[in-house]
Parts: C-alpha cells; structure tokens; sequence
C-alpha cells in the first residue's frame, strides 16, 4: 500500500500558521494555473511578436496576482483546504 507523506503527518504535528500557509501555496498555484489557462484563449497577433522577457514578464505577473487573490479575495478556498489538510481541526 503507497501512503502519502501528508498521511503519514497528524494535524497534531502541524501548527496551524504552517497549515494555513501551505493551503495559501496550494491555492495560489490552482488560481496561477487558471490564469495561464485564461491567457492561453487570448487570441494572438503575429503583428507584433512577443518577446521572451515579455512572456516571463506576464508568467511573473500572474504569479504575483495569484498570490494577491489568494491572500485577499480567496480566503474561503484557503480555508476550506486548510481545513483538508488539517484533518478537519484547523481552526481559523
């Protein structure tokens, strides 16, 4: 049988800032992978080239925001993984 390395952690071992901090990670990389799934439904003009700095300039960008809607306007995702990830003893 595989177990997991978070199983093998009880909620007991995991102070809660730890847990909260690792569920604002999870989401913000959920909501950086929604964005670049956004971004890639843009349609593209071969106008103007996008240049190498620019797409790590935008890639950059949107790991910035995924971090700020995390922190601000997604609390509830977080706390809703938190709460997984704490094996429902999290606590806000």
């Amino acid at each position: 049988m595989i177990t997991s390395p978070i199983s093998l952690i009880t909620a007991k071992e995991l102070p809660t800032d730890k847990v909260r901090a690792v569920a604002e990670q999870f989401a913000s990389v959920l909501v950086s992978q929604m964005f670049e799934e956004m971004e890639k439904s843009v349609v593209k003009s071969s106008v103007i080239p996008q240049s190498s700095a620019e797409k790590w300039y935008k890639q950059w960008l949107m790991n910035v925001y995924s971090q700020e809607a995390t922190k601000k306007q997604l609390k509830p995702l977080v706390d809703m993984i938190a709460l997984q990830l704490g094996n429902g003893k999290y606590k806000k």
